[in-house]
């Protein structure tokens, strides 16, 4: 797997990246990247800063709850989620591609919920972010 970039780590809190750092390091993945933040508009978007080891990431939140985690990376950005048992349900009865069901089945209950990776690099990943997405704001609305 990829690590953050240099550029989104350091020993010091740094400034949040800006969007001209992110298009040169998400490369083609920038437009995704736009896409999934008017998908989630409704809900506030916060930058975090784990520490030098791990960057920065946007916490993006609805109900009180994390909806996501979004990781910027060299040329794409990764999800996070936690999916509670009835979103799961819904998760494995929907059109959701076998392999993130079968990551879904396999994965350990944590008190958040199941952890659910996604990652965008291209435009086609987005129909799986949007189906993941879209479920579980519907399911927290």
């Amino acid at each position: 797997m990829k690590k953050t970039s240099t550029a989104l780590r350091s020993e010091k809190k740094p400034a949040a990246p800006s969007d001209t750092e992110l298009k040169r390091m998400l490369g083609e993945s920038f437009a995704e990247y736009q896409n999934l933040l008017e998908l989630t508009a409704p809900y506030p978007h916060e930058w975090m800063f784990y520490g030098p080891k791990y960057g920065w990431k946007i916490k993006i939140i609805g109900k009180g709850k994390v909806l996501l985690y979004l990781t910027p990376q060299e040329n794409y950005f990764r999800l996070g989620f936690a999916v509670r048992d009835a979103e799961r349900d819904a998760l494995l009865k929907s059109k959701l591609p076998d392999v993130n069901k079968e990551e879904l089945k396999s994965a350990k209950r944590y008190p958040e919920g199941y952890p659910l990776l996604l990652g965008v690099s291209k435009k086609d990943d987005m129909k799986t972010v949007r189906l993941v997405v879209e479920t579980l704001m519907s399911m927290r609305s």
